[in-house]
């Protein structure tokens, strides 16, 4: 190994352990802003308010984003961004392993103006709104525990935050795993027949995000069982609430999906939804 090559190691080596005690020492200094809980039988659920607890988020969404989505690992074993310290973090724990196995990134417009959707979109419209805003992002579920009563039980601890919070509006990305045009145009186009689509807002991705060949026609039709499979569970679970998705979609080139701005009037939530989910 040459001196050159040696010394860009070593440099990259320092500059990673410098990043990993700064994380960490970030990690080490949290505790959250709203404090959630209840229990099932089976579960808890609760806003963390530990840095134990983010650390365990932490490590699940690596294993579900980085390894189970990108196939590889990042060096600190963590998914983590500048919004993981101005958020609170929903959780699942399963009681008999202590663990947590499910999870839900809460950003609220009365902690921070800073929000991950608008790296991805062009939100100026939308924050204008004199409202209580909560971005929800980063969800996922531990394989094992995927079978819809964890989405149930985010939904019963995201109703207790809004109550608390006076939450008014909900939004975030949503993500499709295509990043091919003439698919997202079709769900973007049943969605638009189904009143589930508008442009009110204007949202349009940021350049980074910039999806080509957008509007554009709707393309060979798509059956009710192909657009069932495109749609994750937690974006169906949305739209069935009574989101609606907004503007144009953005490519994620590095997760290799589609994001799609969802919103949510909690005002509007459908009545099926709030009986049995909300807590107000």
């Amino acid at each position: 190994m040459s001196a050159t090559v040696l010394a860009k190691s070593l440099f990259r080596s320092f500059q990673e352990a410098r990043q990993k005690k700064s994380l960490l020492q970030q990690v080490r200094e949290y505790r959250g802003f709203v404090h959630i809980h209840y229990e099932t039988d089976q579960f808890i659920v609760e806003t963390a308010r530990t840095s134990h607890q983010l650390l365990k988020v932490l490590e699940l969404r690596h294993e579900i984003f980085v390894e189970e989505w990108q196939g590889r690992r990042a060096y600190h074993g963590l998914d983590v961004d500048q919004y993981d310290f101005m958020a609170d973090h929903l959780l699942i724990i399963d009681k008999s392993l202590a663990e947590v196995v499910g999870t839900y990134r809460l950003l609220s417009s009365h902690f921070t103006n800073r929000f991950y959707s608008a790296s991805e979109f062009d939100l100026t419209e939308f924050l204008r709104i004199p409202a209580v805003k909560l971005e929800l992002g980063r969800a996922c579920v531990h394989p094992t525990y995927r079978n819809g009563q964890a989405i149930e039980l985010l939904w019963k601890g995201l109703s207790r935050y809004i109550a608390k919070t006076k939450t008014e509006y909900l939004f975030g990305c949503s993500s499709v795993k295509s990043t091919s045009a003439d698919v997202v145009g079709q769900i973007i186009h049943l969605m638009h027949a189904d009143g589930q689509w508008s442009d009110e807002f204007e949202i349009r991705p940021t350049e980074d995000y910039h999806f080509p060949g957008f509007p554009r026609a709707a393309g060979e039709p798509m059956t009710t069982a192909q657009r069932k499979a495109l749609l994750p569970p937690l974006l169906r679970s949305y739209l069935h609430a009574g989101a609606q998705v907004y503007g144009f979609p953005a490519l994620d080139r590095d997760f290799e999906c589609t994001d799609m701005l969802t919103i949510l009037d909690w005002n509007r939530l459908n009545p099926r939804f709030k009986s049995r989910f909300s807590e107000v």
